[in-house]
C-alpha cells in the first residue's frame, strides 16, 4: 500500500491525455457520427394558425358557442436535414416544412441561415431547401450511399434534432426492410426501412447511416403507440426522385433534352444518360448509355452533383459534358436554350376553369388571409374541374405537383406541360387548414375565361 503513490505517475503516463481519443473507444458508431455530422442541419419552422379566443384566453366552450374572437398564433416545429451540395441544397421531409412561413437552418457550427423551400413531394415525403452559404464558408455535404444491399440486423446510426436537442446521435439495427406505412392525408410510403434506433419528434428529415457513415435513408416517421419502431425512406428512392424534385429545366426555363440518372456500378456510383428527347439541344450530342463524368470540367459522380450543377446554367448558355462512350472520352457541347414564358392565367382558365391572383403582403392583410404568399382563387367557372373538386373563392393555391408556387411565373412553368385529361396534385389553404387534392385537366381545354 505504501508503494501506491509511486505507481500513480506510471498509470498517468499510460492513460491518454485529456482531450485525446482512446483508440479502444473510437468505435465504428463514433466514426460514423463524426464522418456525417458536419453535413447535418437542424431545421426550425414557424407557421401561423388561426386560434379562437375568448376575452380571457382560450374559450373552453368553443365547441358549444363559437367565439367571434380570433387571432393568428405562431406555431413552431422542429426537424432535421442534411446538405447534399456546397451551393446550399438541403434534403429533408416534406412534412417538416409543410406550410412553413419562416424556416431557419442551423449548421453544425451553429451558424443560422434563412431557408426557402424549392420543392416538396408529399407523396414521397421529400423536400429540398436552399440556403445561401455564409460568405467564405465551404459547406460540408453528405454524399448519397446505397440502400439496395441493406441487411436486417445490421447496425445503423441516426443523427437529428430530437426535441430541439441538436445533432443528437442514436444507434440501433435495421429491424426489417420493405415496410409500408400510411403517413396521413392519403399519403402511403412503401419500401421503408424499419429501425429500432431511438428517434423522436425533430429527427424527421435527418440521415440514417450505416456503420461506415454512409447515408442509407432519411428518417421520416415513428410509431407513436410503440417504442423503438422508426421508419426511414431508402436513399435509392431519394436518388430516383431528385431529378424531379430539382427539375432544372423547369426551374431555369431551359430546354436541355437529356435525362441523366444515377446507378450503382462496379466501381461505385455513376451517372448515365437514360433518355434523349428528339429535337432538343442534347439530341445528336448525347446518346442513351453515355456515362457522364464531368460538367463544365468539374467531376460529377452522383445525381445531386449533376442536377445542382445544371441549376447554375441559366439559358441561353453552352454547357460541356464530359462523357465516356464505347471506352472513349468525349466532350459534348450543348447549347441550352431558353423556353418562352407561358401565359399562366390563360392556362389555369383553360385547363381547370379557375382564375388566380398573386398574393401580396398588403392583399393578405386586407383580406385577412392565412398566408402571405401564394395564388388566390378569385374566379371559378361553374362545372369546371376547379368547381368539381370544391375550390372556393379566397382559397390559396400554394403547391402544384412537387413544387411550391407563389407567383404566376412559377405556375406557368408547371402548367405548360400539363396534358389534356392529366391529373395534377394541388395544395390548398383555406383558413387555418391546409389540404391536398387531385384535379384533372379538361380533356378539351376551353378558351373561355374562368369566372366569366
Amino acid at each position: 500500500m505504501k508503494r501506491l503513490p509511486l505507481l500513480l505517475p506510471l498509470f498517468a503516463a499510460l492513460a491518454p491525455a485529456a482531450g485525446q481519443d482512446a483508440p479502444s473507444r473510437l468505435t465504428p458508431v463514433v466514426r460514423a457520427y463524426r464522418k456525417a455530422a458536419p453535413a447535418v442541419v437542424n431545421i426550425s419552422t414557424e407557421k401561423l394558425v388561426t386560434a379562437r379566443w375568448g376575452l380571457f384566453g382560450p374559450d373552453p366552450f368553443e365547441d358549444i358557442f363559437p367565439s367571434p374572437f380570433r387571432r393568428e398564433v405562431p406555431v413552431q416545429s422542429l426537424g432535421s436535414g442534411f446538405l447534399v451540395n456546397p451551393a446550399g441544397y438541403i434534403v429533408t421531409n416534406a412534412h417538416v416544412v409543410r406550410r412553413a412561413q419562416k424556416i431557419t437552418v442551423t449548421l453544425s457550427d451553429q451558424t443560422k441561415c434563412p431557408a426557402a423551400v424549392i420543392s416538396a413531394d408529399p407523396a414521397h415525403d421529400l423536400a429540398i431547401l436552399k440556403i445561401e452559404p455564409p460568405k467564405g464558408a465551404a459547406l460540408p455535404c453528405l454524399p448519397l450511399g446505397r440502400s439496395d444491399d441493406l441487411m436486417v440486423a445490421e447496425t445503423v446510426v441516426a443523427i437529428g434534432n430530437p426535441m430541439g436537442l441538436g445533432h443528437s446521435a442514436s444507434a440501433g439495427i435495421i429491424s426489417q426492410l420493405g415496410r409500408k406505412l400510411e403517413l396521413g392525408e392519403g399519403v402511403v410510403c412503401d419500401g421503408l426501412i424499419q429501425t429500432d434506433a431511438p428517434i423522436n419528434p425533430g429527427n424527421s428529415g435527418g440521415p440514417l447511416l450505416n456503420i461506415r457513415g454512409e447515408l442509407i435513408g432519411i428518417n421520416t416517421a415513428i410509431r407513436a403507440d410503440a417504442q423503438s419502431i422508426g421508419f426511414a425512406i431508402p436513399v435509392d428512392k431519394l436518388a430516383d426522385e431528385f431529378p424531379h424534385l430539382l427539375d432544372f429545366q423547369r426551374i431555369n426555363r431551359a430546354v436541355f433534352g437529356a435525362d441523366v440518372r444515377q446507378r450503382h456500378g462496379a466501381a461505385g456510383d455513376e451517372l448515365y444518360v437514360a433518355a434523349v428527347q428528339r429535337g432538343t439541344p442534347a439530341d445528336g450530342k448525347l446518346k442513351v448509355g453515355d456515362l457522364v463524368v464531368a460538367l463544365g470540367g468539374r467531376a460529377v459522380r452522383q445525381v445531386p452533383d449533376f442536377v445542382c450543377g445544371m441549376l447554375q446554367a441559366h439559358p441561353p448558355v453552352k454547357v460541356i459534358l464530359t462523357c465516356r462512350r464505347d471506352g472513349k472520352v468525349l466532350n459534348a457541347e450543348i447549347d441550352v436554350a431558353a423556353r418562352p414564358k407561358p401565359d399562366a392565367k390563360a392556362l389555369a382558365g383553360q385547363l381547370f376553369g379557375v382564375t388566380l391572383r398573386e398574393i401580396t403582403p398588403q392583399l393578405a392583410r386586407d383580406l385577412r388571409l392565412p398566408v402571405a404568399e401564394g395564388l388566390l382563387v378569385v374566379g371559378i367557372e361553374a362545372g369546371s374541374p376547379a368547381d368539381q373538386i370544391g375550390l372556393h373563392l379566397k382559397d390559396v393555391i400554394f403547391q402544384v405537383g412537387r413544387l411550391y408556387v407563389n407567383d404566376m411565373a412559377s405556375l406557368g412553368m408547371l402548367l405548360e406541360d400539363v396534358a389534356p385529361g392529366q391529373t395534377v396534385r394541388v395544395g390548398v389553404a383555406r383558413g387555418s387548414v391546409a389540404a391536398w387534392a387531385t384535379i384533372r385537366a379538361r380533356a378539351k381545354p376551353t378558351t373561355r375565361p374562368a369566372g366569366s
